[in-house]
């Protein structure tokens, strides 16, 4: 395997004489390996939201608040397993539950959703490492 050496001009070096630049070592990672386990998680998660919501009316707060926590796992690990990020995939979670709490109590209109969206868009860019 190269190994890599760091010289002050810039660049990096392999052992076999080849260079490249700062911003090509930290785009050259691997990919973290998805999970089979999230995607497992996320499909019952949905199975068990479609199962909910066909077994329970929404008569009491105890309905809502299982809707929302079934909601927000299921969103919460499918996102995770096509995102393959913590952070972003409970940024979707809560988009989710929001957009929904929002249609819940009767806010459908354009302009809360684009503030939504706009929200999480500075959560992300602000979480994110540098």
């Amino acid at each position: 395997m190269n190994q890599v050496v760091n010289f002050d001009d810039g660049f990096y070096r392999l052992k076999n004489g080849q260079s490249f630049t700062t911003w090509e070592s930290r785009h050259m990672r691997q990919p973290k390996p998805r999970n089979v386990w999230w995607l497992l998680f996320g499909i019952s998660g949905i199975s068990a939201l479609g199962w909910f919501i066909h077994t329970f009316p929404p008569a009491s707060t105890l309905v809502f608040i299982g809707f929302f926590a079934i909601t927000a796992a299921a969103s919460y690990f499918s996102a995770l397993f096509i995102l393959n990020s913590v952070r972003r995939a409970g940024l979707v979670s809560i988009g989710v539950i929001t957009i929904l709490f929002l249609r819940y109590i009767q806010l459908r209109q354009v302009h809360y959703i684009i503030l939504l969206l706009a929200v999480l868009i500075s959560l992300e860019l602000m979480l994110q490492k540098r």
